[in-house]
């Protein structure tokens, strides 16, 4: 019994022929474009990145920004441009910024402008600008401006046109305060000359006062001197006449007295005429005039030339030269020593004498009128001389002043007057 077999086939019975790595690998162009995708994929993903970073930054930055293009026209502002004119940052954009801005800085925005039409980029500049709010309120910003050239756009292409980039800083605030500042300067300088109006019109009427009593206390302090004399020469007794030499006395001390009032007063009105003045030839006369040349050893070095009043400057010599004597009475080599320096515009002139001097304490004291700080055994004087001095070099543009170590360490005293031109 036969069995009949399936008929086969060439291609049953023909091997398959190998297979090879390149059958399986993919074409170098496909994985080209899919690795070109993935990076412009990640390089999108990135500036998409980076653009939310920038406006982030952009709309929440505490000082206006606005973009301007050639025309003046606001492309871009942020939160803080809109909250400082009045307006949503939205509503600016298309605006001429222009309207916002205060007349007379038009032609400054014109002239920046007209750089945007040449294409030329420069350098940042600050400028204070006022601007107009949307209320109509007046505000003030510090602007840094700056021309910006091409520039790559959000999109990567290059963006040929120049734009006007500004930073917005309000200042308003700070020009209304120092427009009060100035307000209260200037009110401050008229208080002051009415003040300093008012002291030295109430110093005329103190010194015509001045003036005035001494005249009219010399004629009855005259009469009681003159029957004082007449008592005086009659037949009293012994308890009479001491009785009439106390009104003799007090007599001539109270016209001791008004002649210092009468010092004082000249000093504050005698005619000044400031000159150029050799200051040795003056502390030559006023050492011969007081005897002081013949009564005391004098230490001296040349002094130099100052601007005073000749006539001024005789008296304050004179009356500190009879301190001088004065403090000097009980001493047994009184010396005084007379030198010059220079600072600056100021000639400074001391005299420094070994008499009795004074406590530190009362420094400031002794150019007060009728102030004494030493007993009339020991110190004759009113206690006007010293202040009439002072009186004399204040007037002359000058100043004095006096130190000491201590009672009987001799003082010095300082003189400064502005120096001959």
């Amino acid at each position: 019994m036969s069995s009949t077999e399936p008929p086969s086939t060439a291609a049953a019975d023909t091997p398959a022929p190998p297979s090879t790595p390149a059958d399986h690998a993919p074409d170098s162009a496909v994985l080209g474009a899919a690795a070109s995708t993935n990076d412009l994929a990640a390089t999108t993903r990135a500036l998409a990145e980076a653009q939310g970073r920038y406006q982030q930054l952009f709309e929440s930055a505490p000082v206006g920004y606005v973009v301007l293009d050639r025309s003046g026209t606001l492309l871009q502002a942020n939160q803080a441009a809109g909250e400082l004119l009045g307006l949503a940052s939205q509503q600016l954009e298309g605006q001429s910024f222009g309207h916002w801005l205060h007349p007379r800085h038009h032609a400054y925005l014109a002239s920046l402008l007209e750089q945007l039409d040449r294409r030329q980029a420069g350098p940042s500049v600050t400028a204070e600008l006022q601007l107009q709010r949307a209320d109509g309120q007046a505000c003030f910003a510090q602007a840094q401006l700056v021309v910006s050239g091409p520039s790559w756009s959000a999109v990567g292409t290059v963006d040929p046109e120049p734009h006007l980039l500004m930073a917005l800083t309000d200042i308003t605030a700070l020009k209304r305060a120092q427009a009060e500042l100035q307000r209260l300067n200037q009110t401050l300088e008229a208080r002051i000359e009415q003040r300093t109006a008012d002291v030295l019109g109430m110093a005329g009427e103190m010194q015509r006062f001045t003036q005035s009593v001494a005249h009219d206390l010399s004629g009855p302090l005259r009469h009681i001197q003159s029957f004082a004399g007449r008592l005086e020469r009659s037949d009293l007794s012994e308890a009479d006449r001491r009785a009439v030499g106390t009104i003799t006395a007090a007599a001539a001390r109270m016209g001791s007295l008004i002649d210092a009032l009468d010092q004082v007063a000249l000093a504050c009105n005698s005619q000044l005429n400031l000159t150029s003045i050799d200051l040795d030839r003056v502390l030559d006369a006023a050492l011969k005039g007081t005897g002081a040349a013949q009564v005391l050893e004098v230490q001296r070095g040349d002094l130099p030339r100052v601007l005073c009043d000749i006539q001024s400057m005789q008296t304050v010599l004179c009356q500190l030269l009879d301190n001088v004597l004065k403090a000097t009475a009980h001493t047994p080599q009184p010396r005084l020593e007379v030198r010059a320096e220079r600072r600056g515009g100021e000639v400074i002139i001391h005299l420094c004498d070994n008499g009795m001097g004074f406590s530190s304490n009362y420094r400031e004291h002794i150019f007060e009128v009728f102030r004494k700080l030493h007993p009339d055994r020991d110190f004759a004087g009113e206690g006007v001389g010293l202040a009439v001095v002072r009186r004399l070099m204040l007037r002359q543009g000058g100043r004095i002043w006096a130190d000491s170590a201590g009672t009987g360490q001799g003082a010095c005293f300082s003189l400064a007057l502005p120096a001959a031109p």
